[in-house]
């Protein structure tokens, strides 16, 4: 039995709970009449049960040193819970006498702790579980006890070799039964690098294949790790000299440093691991190929490790017996090492008997069967004794791996073991046989109804259990004996079995245990039949189509619903997301895209809990026939022959007609022309023909489905050649120059030549005036040109076919004009009238057809725009009326009948010129004379632009610029606007702008809290132009922030709020005071209302403040706050705060102040303040602008281009760092009169308490034009840093 690591000390074992395994034993071994192994079932009513002692956890074997604790584990089951003995070499152990050893009360476990001497408890052990009904034998196991390996002091190795040579630096370990683990290192501790040429074998020596000269080192330490003694053994440093020579360095052939010689020999048991190891030496460095002399080397049981210098076997197994090479070579040469391996196993269990339960009377048979090499003996013994030694039974003989017991009897209970054994091992294995009397008891519950289908087998159960086993008898409700009807029978476990049942058997049936007062009863249940009352049916599918069966079935009610299975070849069919082949609705299966592969059986089964019911339908694939074949040529004539051909498989569906096709080989362009269709009965055809030409023919089958593929081409064959009998067609004149006649005609086909020698007979004459003469001429191919035919002259033209053995028929003659060319003369009599702004009528006399020297296609009318109309008073037009008023030019073409013209999409209030030409396919002929007229005004164009401002909470003033197209003198403006409402019917209010250079008006009396929208329009004569729409609101006056939160820091603070909508921009201050020891008021820059967002900065860590907002030097908020971290230590007093050191520093800083004063006069004596030099000479060091933001630096917006152009003066001050930055911005905005609004600068020094001017509001960003992006202003940034002291 398998063994674990688990372990529980003590003797005598627990009282378990009878264990599944036995409770429901099942025993399957069936040997012969007399043995039959029993089962207690899970229904069976049994009180207090006895059971044998099993081994669960087995003793494992135990290699310790003298300092290790040691304990070995043993667990038994049983009822009553087993006692436990130890056998220790052959000889009675008792743990629980030896006051050294710890033992367990609930098992035979017993440990031993290392602080006392263990070297006493080595040896071999076993473990016996017993009770009343037997005695359990664990595995032997082995206590081996080893002293703690010691370092041993060892002389210096020194070790001296040629460079290119190899070398081993050995380890030699202190010998242990588990081998340590080897470490070569360097004396700080660092493993030496491996390789292919330097590697560590198995018994810890260091090889060299060769050595360089980088090898010479004098610390190369041997450490050996003893895992279970938890001790590591540096061993003494090697030193290794390597001697160089200045010659080059020899190679050599390789050659076996381990293992030595030819050949070794291995023997691995079966499931172990073994390595075989090749290490080479030589110069270059050998490589390794390993190969199995006898067979395939195994892939999945086999690695090569360590560089390929080891093979090895996981897992070995009898197979892996065999010779195995090792072949290492280099450039030199190649050495061989065999190996050969061997495969021996310990016995291993091929067979193995359980534990049964048996009633008394059996006979009991164990079979142990163990494989192993060399075959292991097999021995039995009872309750751990050997069967020799046990007093001889006749009713039990053991042979071999066989027990067999015969007539057992309760007293025959006992726990048997099988051992097998060879010089390998042995393998041992527990088996109990427990003879046990139980009295009878139903076990099939009363009462209880079968529901079986008329015609099917009805089985009623009668199970009961006993030791031994009971004997049981069935009745019915009638009379008559049960057995009698042929059709009743009772099985071998008691049930009765009814064959063919019809409706008459349905009732009550009774099983008893003769002799010990137990019945049941059974009712039997008959249903009727399932029955297919519409089965599939046989169907005729095209190829690619759908098929659609149904099944319809007769249920009775007790079994509904059914389930319906569809099989196809009696292979179940299944509906599928991924494939639309079938498809299931109900009791109907369609089958799509029908193909060879669906065609066969299509059964229907309706599967109901207790019966099925069947009926099968067929797939009948039908598609186009296949191809005519064996086509015949007979009966050749000058123009046709017989053709005859074979049909083929006309797939279910019979032919219904034939069409044969040709393919002139000779002249044909590759196509197969149709020359007759004759029914399906008929197999030949006489086909036309016609002269010169090589023919093949193909038939092509036809069904109800359609056609097969065409037939495979007939033979060849050629007609003989004939005058033509036809002409060519569409003889006309495509003339295009004066003076030449274009003769041209569509060419025949060439199946049409009838013979060799083919051209085309040309004949022309004149139409009037040269009487009945012809001219011809011959050619191959059209056209054919006659020359010196005059301009636009009529002539008769005809063309015929003729080839070598005649002309063909007589053409009728054609009419064909000479070259055409251009119109002498221009149409006269040539008028405009003006309809209105945009339209006018041009109108004209006929030309002479003679002057038009050739076809009259039409008349084109030029019209060509000069300009604006000449009107009085006209004004200077701006530049979108200039580039309104180009030049530009329109063609209109009539038809050749036509004599007037109506334009459209005139410029109103312009000048136009207009003339006519005509034209034929030469092109146009010369100009009218041109005529000028003016069109009169119309109502404008909607003005360009249109722009809303809002100079107070009631007031919209609007600002535009002209129409880009006046159409005329503009004399004002129409002005309409309403208020936006839901219901959209506001009254419209109307202002008239009579001033027509006006370009701003101001709406008065407005709602606030409305929008509005507004149409412009300009105003000519004609009337009011396209109107020009814009919507906006006016402006809410300003106000201050409300809602402001806070986020304190340690040296800042954060403020952040939430702007109006629709309000004006205000200016405010914070003002703040430090609350720890005095100060004074200190003020920030100026903020406005809608940059939502500030962070004061130059606070004191630790530090009380008190927060002003100041609004038009009214407080409008104000709060306290602590900043975070530690507060500044209380400076003592020192020099810094004596009278004489302020007096100096006053007196520094009205020097300063007097430079500062030089510096803006000369920057005003010097022209503009260039605001690039300021940014390049006075950075303050402590100026920290935010990132993403305009700050941090100075940009005048009107600056910006002039500092391209302009040098400024250079400042008195441009060295100097120690002025105050927001004094000199403040200075420098008095001295240049410039805007905040046109100044960006950062402030990061001291500001005094701000004068009135300091408060004044912010231009605002206007709402009243939100369809327009607002332009920047760097005056109103989302963010502001201020540098603070």
């Amino acid at each position: 039995m398998p063994s674990t690591h688990r372990q529980r000390f003590g003797r005598r074992g627990r009282c378990r709970p009878l264990p599944p395994r036995l409770a429901l034993l099942l025993l399957t071994v069936a040997l012969g009449p007399g043995q039959a192994a029993i089962r207690i079932p899970a229904g069976y009513q049994v009180g207090e049960f006895k059971q044998p002692p099993e081994i669960t956890v087995q003793p494992v074997s135990v290699t310790a040193f003298t300092a290790d604790d040691i304990s070995l584990t043993c667990e038994a089951s049983g009822n009553p819970a087993p006692s436990f003995r130890w056998v220790k070499d052959g000889e009675e152990f008792d743990p629980t006498s030896d006051p050294q050893l710890s033992t367990s009360a609930d098992s035979g476990s017993f440990s031993a702790s290392g602080n006392d001497p263990i070297g006493e408890y080595q040896g071999k052990y076993s473990c016996y579980a017993y009770n009343g009904l037997g005695t359990a034998v664990s595995n032997e196991v082995q206590i081996i006890i080893e002293n703690t390996p010691k370092y041993v002091k060892e002389k210096k190795v020194t070790r001296k070799v040629e460079e290119g040579e190899s070398v081993v630096l050995k380890c030699n370990p202190p010998s242990s039964t588990v081998a340590p683990f080897i470490h070569w290192m360097d004396r700080n501790l660092r493993h030496f690098e491996q390789s292919e040429r330097v590697t560590q074998g198995r018994d810890g020596n260091l090889y060299f294949a060769n050595v360089f000269a980088s090898d010479g080192r004098d610390d190369y330490t041997c450490h050996a790790q003893y895992i279970s003694a938890r001790t590591i053994l540096p061993k003494e440093p090697i030193s290794l000299t390597v001697t160089t020579s200045n010659s080059v360095l020899r190679n050599r052939r390789p050659q076996m440093m381990h293992p030595s010689g030819a050949h070794s020999s291995y023997l691995a048991l079966r499931g172990s691991t073994l390595e075989l190891e090749c290490i080479p030496e030589g110069l270059p460095t050998p490589t390794i190929q390993w190969v199995r002399r006898d067979g395939v080397l195994s892939e999945s049981r086999t690695s090569r490790q360590n560089f390929e210098r080891v093979l090895r076997f996981t897992n070995i197994s009898e197979t892996d017996s065999g010779e195995y090479q090792c072949m290492a070579s280099n450039s030199q040469g190649v050495v061989v090492h065999t190996y050969t391996v061997t495969v021996e196993a310990a016995p291993y269990w091929t067979k193995s008997p359980e534990s049964q339960l048996y009633a008394p009377g059996e006979t009991v048979r164990l079979d142990c069967q163990a494989d192993g090499i060399p075959t292991p003996t097999i021995t039995w013994s009872l309750n751990g004794s050997p069967i020799s030694s046990v007093d001889p039974d006749p009713r039990r003989r053991a042979e071999g791996g066989t027990m067999v017991m015969e007539d057992v009897q309760p007293g025959d209970t006992a726990v048997y073991q099988c051992l097998a054994s060879n010089k390998h091992g042995t393998a041992l294995f527990n088996t109990y046989v427990y003879i046990i009397e139980l009295p009878p008891q139903m076990l099939t519950e009363d009462a209880k109804v079968y529901t079986v289908v008329e015609g099917q087998r009805a089985l009623l159960s009668c199970e009961t259990f006993g030791s031994p086993k009971p004997k049981i008898t069935w009745e019915g409700e009638s009379s008559d004996t049960l057995l009698s009807d042929p059709r009743v029978s009772q099985l071998a476990n008691g049930t009765l079995q009814i064959a063919s049942i019809a409706q008459e058997d349905a009732g009550l049936y009774t099983c008893s245990v003769p002799g010990a007062n137990l019945s049941i009863t059974a009712e039997l249940d008959v249903l009727n039949k399932t029955a297919i009352i519409s089965p599939p049916e046989y169907l005729r599918v095209q190829r690619g189509k759908s098929g659609f069966f149904t099944c319809q079935a007769v249920v009775d009610p007790k079994l509904y619903p059914p389930v319906i299975q569809w099989r196809m070849n009696r292979k179940k069919i299944f509906e599928s997301p991924y494939n639309d082949k079938y498809t299931l609705d109900g009791s109907t299966l369609a089958v799509s895209d029908v193909q060879s592969e669906d065609e066969g059986m299509y059964t229907c089964e309706v599967i109901t809990r207790l019966d099925m019911a069947h009926a099968s339908g067929y797939i009948t694939i039908i598609d186009k026939p296949d191809p005519p074949t064996l086509l015949q040529l007979s009966a050749p004539k000058d123009r046709s022959l017989m053709l005859s051909w074979s049909p083929e498989d006309d797939h279910n569906s019979p032919i219904l007609e034939f069409v044969v096709e040709y393919e002139e080989q000779q002249f044909g362009k590759g196509e197969w022309i149709e020359v007759a269709r004759v029914t399906g009965e008929v197999n030949h055809v006489t086909a036309p023909l016609r002269p010169f030409g090589t023919y093949s023919f193909r038939v092509t089958a036809i069904n109800e489905l359609g056609k097969s593929k065409p037939s495979s081409p007939s033979a060849l064959h050629s007609t003989p050649p004939a005058a033509p009998d036809m002409n060519p067609e569409d003889v006309r004149s495509e003339s295009t120059e004066p003076g030449t006649l274009v003769i041209m005609w569509e060419e025949m086909d060439q199946q049409n030549f009838n013979g060799p020698g083919f051209q085309y007979k040309v004949m022309w004459r004149q139409s009037i005036g040269q009487g009945p003469q012809w001219h011809h001429n011959y050619t191959s191919s059209p056209p054919f040109i006659v020359m010196e035919a005059g301009t636009f002259i009529p002539f008769e033209i005809k063309v015929q076919a003729v080839n070598d053995l005649g002309e063909g028929p007589e053409p009728e003659p054609e009419i064909g004009y000479s070259g055409e060319d251009t119109p002498l003369e221009a149409p006269v009599g040539v008028g405009v009238e003006v309809i209105n702004s945009t339209a006018i009528k041009v109108k004209w006399a006929p030309v002479s057809k003679d002057t038009v020297r050739g076809h009259l296609l039409g008349y084109k009318v030029h019209l060509k725009r000069l300009g604006p109309g000449n009107r009085r008073g006209r004004r200077k037009r701006g530049r979108n009326e200039r580039e309104g008023e180009r030049s530009d030019s329109v063609t209109v073409e009539t038809g050749a009948n036509e004599e007037k013209k109506v334009l459209g999409g005139l410029q109103p209030y312009s000048r136009y010129a207009v003339s006519v030409t005509v034209f034929n396919s030469k092109g146009e002929g010369p100009p009218s004379e041109p005529i000028s007229f003016d069109t009169p005004e119309g109502v404008p164009s909607h003005p360009t632009s249109l722009h809303l401002e809002s100079p107070s909470e009631t007031e919209l003033t609007l600002h535009w610029t002209p129409p880009s197209q006046p159409n005329g003198v503009l004399t004002g403006y129409l002005l309409q606007y309403q208020q936006i409402t839901d219901s959209e019917d506001s009254p419209m209010q109307v202002e008239t702008i009579d001033d027509s250079s006006a370009s701003q008006f101001t709406v008065k009396q407005l709602d606030p809290q409305s929008r509005y929208r507004f149409y412009l329009r300009g105003r000519t004569s004609a009337g009011d132009g396209e109107a020009i729409i814009k919507e906006g609101a006016t402006m809410l006056d300003g106000a201050p922030p409300s809602n402001i939160s806070m986020s304190v820091g340690e040296t800042s603070v954060n403020l952040s709020w939430v702007s109006g909508d629709r309000h004006r921009n205000v200016a405010f201050h914070i003002h703040y005071l430090s609350k720890n020891g005095g100060g004074q008021w200190k003020v920030s820059e100026k903020l406005n209302s809608t940059q939502s967002f500030y962070q004061l900065q130059g606070l004191q860590p630790g530090s009380q403040y008190r927060l002003q907002f100041i609004f038009s030097n009214n407080t409008f908020w104000e709060t306290d706050i602590q900043t975070q971290g530690e507060g500044m230590l209380e400076l003592k007093e020192g020099f810094a705060t004596q009278g004489w050191f302020i007096g100096l520093i006053s007196a520094i800083m009205v020097l300063l102040l007097v430079l500062l004063i030089l510096c803006i006069i000369k920057r005003t004596k010097g022209g503009k303040y260039s605001v690039k030099d300021k940014e390049e000479g006075q950075v303050d060091s402590e100026a920290r602008p935010m990132k993403d933001e305009a700050f941090g630096e100075y940009r005048s917006l009107e600056s910006d281009n002039e500092e391209k152009g302009t040098t400024s003066q250079p400042s008195l001050c441009e060295d100097s760092k120690l002025g105050s930055q927001g004094s000199l911005a403040r200075l420098a905005e008095a001295v240049d009169g410039n805007q905040d609004s046109l100044l960006v600068v950062q402030l990061d020094g001291k500001m005094d308490i701000p004068g009135p001017g300091d408060q004044e509001a912010l231009a605002a960003t206007s709402p009243v034009n939100p369809s327009e992006d607002p332009p920047g202003n760097p005056t109103t940034p989302n963010s502001i840093t201020g540098i603070l002291d």
